[in-house]
């Protein structure tokens, strides 16, 4: 049975690579666009790319959803959607998500601290940090869904029912967040002037989601039940149009392309997530640290330090 992913932020770069490549493998995606998701014809810049991977061989597995995660309003509703797609004939009609990718980042340069005005430093929070674990956060209460409350009075024969169709709970397997090697606190990259905000915004990434690692773990063991696995990855030194014409004032080593970031990931989420042969690190934190720890992997498998 082919897997399901949800792609969050798959309109370029990383992500759009990651649905592209799901999709040559014959698994099942929802991918996500800020824009509204309508036609392809109505669609221009990248969200036009996304689109025409519906033209695909595999095409047919693609569901594109609307969701900005810098907009509480959309994660609600990019949520309920989801909860949607759980009623029988639906695309999660079995109720699980195998992979959730929080995609979503941007980095606008320069940013340094000593001038970054209050607007741009909230910007790159809400994008890269506050947005993905609140999307995550959201996402994972469509686990527990409370029973459907069905109209009181006698259905209408002329109105369609599917409406009031239950949905069932929707479990997702594995969380993978899209860190950098600029948020580690240990090793501090003091030469990438100009990566203040950024940088400080993938630390407050890696700590939340660590904190979440922990939070359904505990929830797990009151429950009875088995945690998500909760994985950070920094993909590497990526050419995508994120950082196109920026001049940085240091030489970027080791850069790479999307494909190669995109096709290393999937083996080191297959080996890392729900079910893998080192699931959430069991294997590789060889006694340290705790049961549903969240770990920090670079796109070869190596272990970062936060």
């Amino acid at each position: 049975m082919p897997q399901t992913w949800l792609i969050v932020g798959a309109t370029r770069g990383i992500g759009l690579e990651f649905t592209s490549q799901l999709l040559s493998l014959g698994y099942i995606v929802l991918a996500t666009a800020r824009a509204p998701a309508t036609t392809p014809s109505v669609h221009s810049g990248n969200a036009s790319n996304l689109w025409s991977l519906t033209g695909t061989p595999n095409g047919h597995n693609l569901t594109i959803l609307e969701c900005d995660v810098s907009d509480e309003a959309s994660i609600k509703d990019f949520t309920e959607r989801i909860r949607k797609l759980g009623r029988k004939g639906c695309v999660l009609e079995k109720g699980i998500i195998d992979v959730m990718v929080l995609n979503a980042g941007v980095m606008e340069y320069p940013n340094r601290i000593s001038e970054i005005s209050f607007q741009a430093f909230s910007h790159h929070l809400n994008t890269n940090t506050i947005g993905p674990l609140l999307t995550a956060s959201s996402l994972l209460t469509l686990s527990s869904l409370p029973p459907l409350t069905l109209p009181s009075v006698p259905p209408n024969p002329d109105v369609p029912l599917s409406p009031f169709l239950p949905s069932v709970p929707i479990n997702i397997h594995t969380l993978v967040f899209m860190s950098s090697d600029s948020g580690s606190t240990a090793l501090f990259r003091s030469h990438e002037d100009g990566f203040g905000a950024y940088a400080a915004s993938k630390a407050a990434l890696n700590q939340g989601l660590r904190h979440l690692a922990a939070e359904l773990q505990r929830k797990g063991v009151r429950d009875g039940s088995k945690a998500p696995v909760v994985l950070a990855i920094h993909p590497g030194e990526v050419a995508t149009d994120m950082a196109a014409n920026v001049n940085f004032e240091w030489e970027v080593e080791g850069i790479i392309s999307p494909e190669e970031s995109v096709r290393c990931m999937l083996k080191v989420v297959g080996e890392k997530g729900w079910g893998g042969v080192d699931e959430g690190g069991n294997v590789s934190r060889q006694g340290r640290g705790e049961q549903g720890e969240a770990y920090f992997w670079t796109w070869e498998g190596r272990r970062y330090p936060w």
